[in-house]
């Protein structure tokens, strides 16, 4: 599994800060400026260019010019898989011939901003992307979008309160638990789950960021945390995890194989 920022400016304030704190989740650095872009491929991190999706927008020619500045992730945060609109065939037509547009590329979908209508395998095969994002706390209904999701596709999943809102962190061990059940979902695995804060609205980002470090220290931290208990054993998860996050049938395996 990977963690990352898809918001780096809300978590500090200059360029070189934001990059370090990528490095130390080891995920794609996200950005829309194109300078950015340059120096995060110079630094050899991982370059994801997003794209917003705002009304009005031609959304193909935006994806043509992300794709020019050769990124290695295109990611297109839109509101098109909202229950309103998914029978509105334009508007999904034209979100697949944008991500089309990014063929060759690692194309992201980024459904936050509205709640995700539990499409089907035969939607999800209409449009080709490689990953999706999800806020599975602030829309938990999206999991049913999620469970058709081809195994083949990434996972990410918004999980820690951004530094710009007031929300509060859940539980690691439900943090934990959405980790592994996006990881069982359709037997995609650890190695194509990510997780990252939850976005701020669009709104927020829109207006200029002022920095709250304490908080931004606290989400980064929880991510860290996050990620290390990913690949920690099960003795060190026993150790240091509410044991009644573990289920009374998977403590029986774990006898039986002692035993």
């Amino acid at each position: 599994m990977f963690a990352t920022l898809l918001e780096p400016a809300a978590f500090a304030g200059t360029f070189e800060e934001r990059l370090a704190l990528a490095q130390r989740l080891g995920g794609p650095f996200f950005t829309n400026d194109p300078e950015e872009l340059r120096k995060t491929r110079s630094a050899g991190l991982q370059a994801a260019y997003l794209v917003v999706d705002d009304e009005g927008r031609d959304l193909v020619a935006a994806v043509r010019d992300a794709v020019a500045m050769q990124p290695e992730i295109v990611a297109i945060r839109t509101d098109r898989l909202r229950v309103a609109q998914l029978h509105n065939a334009k508007e999904f037509e034209e979100l697949a011939v944008a991500l089309a547009a990014a063929d060759g590329l690692h194309r992201m979908i980024i459904a936050v901003d509205s709640p995700i209508a539990p499409l089907s395998a035969a939607e999800w095969g209409r449009l080709p992307a490689e990953s999706l994002m999800i806020d599975p706390i602030g829309d938990p209904d999206a999991w049913h979008a999620a469970a058709t999701l081809p195994g083949d596709r990434g996972l990410v999943l918004g999980l820690v309160p951004s530094p710009g809102t007031a929300i509060a962190a859940e539980p690691r061990e439900v943090l934990l638990w959405g980790l592994r059940y996006a990881a069982s979902l359709g037997g995609r695995g650890g190695a194509r789950v990510g997780f990252t804060e939850r976005p701020r609205p669009l709104s927020l980002q829109r207006e200029e960021t002022v920095v709250d470090a304490a908080a931004s220290q606290r989400s980064v931290a929880l991510l860290a945390e996050l990620l290390r208990l990913t690949g920690a054993n099960e003795a060190t998860l026993r150790d240091e995890l509410d044991p009644l996050s573990f289920s009374p049938a998977s403590q029986r395996r774990e006898k039986r194989r002692d035993g």
